[in-house]
């Protein structure tokens, strides 16, 4: 990017400017005119002046054109004006000096507003190309910046950049234009009071700015404070859990109040100079008033000044100090601005960056070539070997095992080989054209790469695996209309230097991918899902969806006939007692007590069981059933009962789930409500807060998963009488807050497993959820439901990083967006994928038979797994030692043919 702020603006917006600065030189004459104006209002029509000699009336609105004296001097006359008394001449100049009030106020409209928007042009114009710069980085470089220091860079410490933007050029002219005009009129009507205004005016232009530089100083410690901070906070965020399992919060937040601390003398000591330059400024300012009226009004009073004059002059005066005051300002904003641009520049610049695209579309390799590493080797900023010389060849189409630990020479050789690692020695060489030599589009369309690290954005899961097709630029000169809100954002974006390409536009590369349309696409991603052996996961996110209004008719109706599906598939298999329905009449022993009281889903948090005591109604019903204190009572026993359990159980003990009652309730809470009930005197009655945490533990409490023996069939008569209650009297602002279950209703709110089986997994059962998933799966596949589930789990919010996603699903993502776009080159790292996969060893046969058409490397921990790869290539620490393995068994499916195995063992005496 441009080094130098003022001609990075004028490069970016040159036209606009002129256009602007053209506006302003129009405005000058009107300017002038303004002052001029109260000068004849006072002499003319307030003393009489136009009506001196006996003369009853004055001309008005006379308007002559007349040229300089060197240039002849010749006038013409355009109008003749209108004859008017002293009072019409009064009326008339003082309506020509509102009219040109209004005109000059057009006049900094109109530049204020193309100034403004000038200044947000070139804001999103800067944004996006420190964005794209970034995107030029080295994948090395681009892992070592921190990510808050970099988003507050590109969003906070340009903002001030982008407002001074529309100030570069205009702001100066403009004040200068009204400041200099306002100037002159003064030294026109009086030299002296002139000679005094420009004196003041050079003390402030001098004076100010020199005592600005320490402002400057402190301005620039503010912002590399800042940034620090704002990089440290998102260290300690992405670390946040780690510091709280050691602990370590104290410490951390010590860490940030000290910065916090820093930065507020910084700001203390920036403020107190900022306002003693201020106080000085306009003690200045306030000084030349006193001038005009003491040295203006001894003028007048000698007669070398009338009144008009003073008038006019101390008017003038008036429009001066603000635009020499905002020179000033502008002067130091400029400074700073300079400085901030500098220093973001700073960390955007760099003359090791990559080449984004290709001139032309990209050309696949031919159908056969060959690989070769030669002398690979690398280093890390200490100088210590990453990667030890390493050389090796293989043909294409082929298959090459990379076999040792994480961290090893293994993972780098892996970076090298999937681009994403540049900073290395010797060469990689795919059909004699070097690796680093290529593109960011043409290596990314000839090489998939899946590191031992997710790396998932937000987005639902369909989105993460389709990410790497987004990359076909949708066709501007589309056919038909153009909406008015598209041509306008076309128009704003070319404006602004910004890509034109709609983002809701289709950019999938069905080309690119060997793919005929989204069907195909469609079937590609069903099967790399069957070959990683994660079809099912897919359909148990679906199930795990929540279902929301609104929803049509033909969904609810497909629902309902889903669910009835369920049932007769249950009850054919024989398999009924796995779940539970919910009945009316009926206590649900799998439920909580808080689900067979309510007896329906919760659209709000109004009827958490959490929080149930204090809602006024439900604590009624509570009360009129009198179970507040048996509940209570209830509670007092869980925690005695699950506080001696857990006595002594280290972290993550499988009882900790089992007994769970909740997010809300936690060993150390449990532990504080134990404390809290041995200190109570059993004849007091119990404080409302700890009642509502006893009966919020009782309202979570099911008897087949906890098994402490608290619920009889009593206890359970009095839930379903208030059960009744509940509904029946439910007011009429809790219509939309509860959605009672009913065989023949969607419930809203809750997971389509839910919906479908409406009812609860029996607890206690083994493998009850996976047979249940089974059932459900199969009735879905006879009703034909089962493409619904499946894209409703594609569909399925990942969240950052994938939290959402369950392990193998969480893995599997970066191995599917390497094969989704069909490479030429493969670059897998499957050992994290492997390890919680069901059948490793299935998975990778699968996987090297989906593979081929391509060059393979896997990159693995277990060499048992692929003890039939022709090469292989073993590491101990940095160090590789190419192996030549066992020729493939006669009809297997393995990869490739044998990659020149004579090859391999030279190579492997050279490594």
């Amino acid at each position: 990017m441009e080094p130098n702020l003022f001609r990075y603006i004028w490069q970016k917006s040159r036209s606009e400017q002129i256009v602007v600065l053209a506006i302003i030189l129009v405005s000058i004459p009107f300017n002038w005119a303004s002052f001029d104006v109260p000068k004849r209002i006072v002499n003319d029509a307030i003393q009489g002046g136009a009506f001196k000699g006996g003369h009853s009336t004055a001309t008005l609105m006379d308007l002559t054109l007349r040229l300089p004296s060197w240039l002849g001097g010749a006038s013409v006359r355009v109008f003749d004006g209108i004859q008017v008394g002293q009072l019409g001449l009064l009326i008339g100049l003082s309506g020509y000096f509102l009219v040109l009030v209004l005109i000059n106020g057009g006049f900094k409209y109109v530049v204020n507003v193309r100034k403004g928007i000038l200044g947000e042009r070139m804001l999103r114009r800067m944004r996006y190309d420190l964005f794209s710069q970034l995107m030029r980085f080295r994948p090395e470089e681009m892992r070592a910046v921190k990510p808050a220091e970099i988003a507050s860079m590109i969003k906070d410490e340009v903002e001030p950049i982008g407002g001074f933007v529309g100030d570069a050029f205009i702001q100066p002219v403009f004040l200068l234009s009204q400041a200099l005009t306002a100037l002159v009129f003064i030294m026109a009507q009086s030299f002296w009071l002139g000679s005094i205004a420009l004196l003041i005016v050079l003390a402030q232009a001098i004076i100010i700015p020199i005592l600005r530089r320490e402002q400057l100083r402190l301005g620039r410690e503010r912002q590399i404070a800042s940034r620090q901070l704002a990089g440290r906070i998102g260290e300690i965020v992405d670390a946040g859990p780690m510091i709280q399992g050691h602990g370590a919060t104290a410490y951390v937040q010590s860490d940030i109040a000290a910065r916090l601390g820093q930065l507020f003398d910084i700001r203390y000591a920036l403020y107190k100079r900022k306002f003693a330059v201020k106080f000085l400024n306009n003690l200045l300012a306030q000084i030349t008033p006193f001038f005009f009226y003491a040295i203006g009004g001894y003028f007048a009073l000698q007669g070398r000044l009338d009144i008009g004059q003073l008038v006019a002059v101390i008017a003038a005066y008036r429009d001066l100090p603000s635009p020499i005051k905002e020179l000033i300002d502008w002067d130091q904003q400029r400074n700073d601005v300079t400085i901030k641009y500098e220093q973001v520049i700073a960390q955007f610049n760099n003359d090791d960056t990559l080449v984004l695209d290709e001139d032309k579309a990209v050309a696949p390799l031919p159908p056969g070539g060959e690989i070769q590493v030669e002398s690979l080797q690398m280093l890390d900023n200490r100088g210590q070997p990453l990667l030890t010389p390493l050389s090796f060849r293989v043909s294409r189409p082929g298959l090459v095992a990379l076999i040792g630990p994480q961290g090893g020479g293994k993972d780098v050789l892996g970076r090298i080989l999937g681009r994403q690692a540049t900073n290395y020695a010797g060469r990689v060489l795919i059909d004699g054209e070097p690796l680093s030599a290529m593109s960011v589009e043409r290596a990314s369309h000839i090489v998939g790469y899946a590191g031992d690290e997710a790396e998932i954005i937000a987005g639902s899961m369909r989105d993460n695996i389709l990410l790497p097709l987004q990359r076909h630029r949708p066709k501007l000169n589309g056919q038909g209309t153009v909406p008015p809100g598209e041509q306008r954002r076309f128009v704003e974006a070319l404006r602004s230097g910004n890509s034109p390409f709609p983002f809701e536009a289709d950019w999938t590369d069905y080309d690119g991918a060997g793919l005929d349309d989204r069907a195909a696409l469609a079937r590609r991603v069903r099967d790399l899902l069957d070959v990683l052996g994660c079809t099912e996961d897919i359909y148990n996110l679906g199930l795990g969806g929540k279902v929301m209004p609104p929803i049509s008719e033909e969904a609810d109706r497909r629902i309902i006939a889903a669910r009835r599906a369920v049932a007769r598939e249950l009850a054919r298999t024989d398999r009924g007692d796995l779940v539970e329905p919910f009945v009316a009449d009926r206590y649900n022993a799998n439920a909580t007590m808080a689900e067979n009281l309510i007896f329906g889903t919760c659209a709000t948090s109004r009827f958490d069981s959490a929080t149930l005591y204090f809602e006024p109604y439900a604590h009624a019903i509570l009360q009129a059933e009198a179970l507040v204190e048996p509940l209570a009572e209830m509670g007092r026993r869980i925690v005695a009962t699950v506080v001696e359990i857990f006595a002594g159980l280290p972290t993550g003990h499988a009882l900790f789930e089992r007994y769970s009652f909740g997010s809300a309730f936690d060993f150390e809470r449990l532990n504080g409500l134990a404390a809290t009930l041995a200190k109570q005197d059993m004849r007091a009655p119990l404080d409302p807060e700890t009642e509502c945490d006893l009966v919020a533990l009782a309202l979570g409490y099911i008897e087949p998963k906890h098994r402490l023996n608290l619920i009889d069939q009593r206890l359970q008569q009095r839930i379903l009488r208030a059960r009744a209650s509940f509904r029946k009297h439910l007011p009429a602002d809790a219509a939309g807050d509860v959605a009672f279950y009913d065989p023949d209703q969607v419930m809203f709110g809750a997971s389509v497993r839910d919906n479908l089986l409406f009812g609860r997994v029996g607890y206690g059962i083994a493998d009850a959820g996976q047979k249940v998933s089974m059932v459900v799966h199969e009735a879905l596949s006879r009703v034909g439901l089962e493409g619904t589930l499946y894209r409703l789990g594609l569909d399925t919010e990942s969240g950052i990083r994938g939290r959402y996603l369950p392990a193998r699903l969480r893995q599997a993502v970066p191995l599917m967006q390497a094969l989704i776009k069909a490479p030429q080159i493969a670059v897998l790292d499957v050992g994290a994928f492997l390890a919680v996969a069901e059948d490793p060893a299935a998975v990778v046969a699968r996987l090297r038979r989906y593979c081929s058409g391509m060059t393979l490397f896997l990159l693995m921990g277990d060499a048992s797994l692929v003890e039939d790869v022709p090469l292989r290539v073993a590491f101990h620490g940095p160090t590789g030692v190419v192996e030549a393995g066992a020729a493939p068994p006669a009809g297997s499916d393995a990869l490739g043919q044998t990659p020149r195995l004579e090859d391999a063992q030279r190579m492997e005496a050279r490594s």
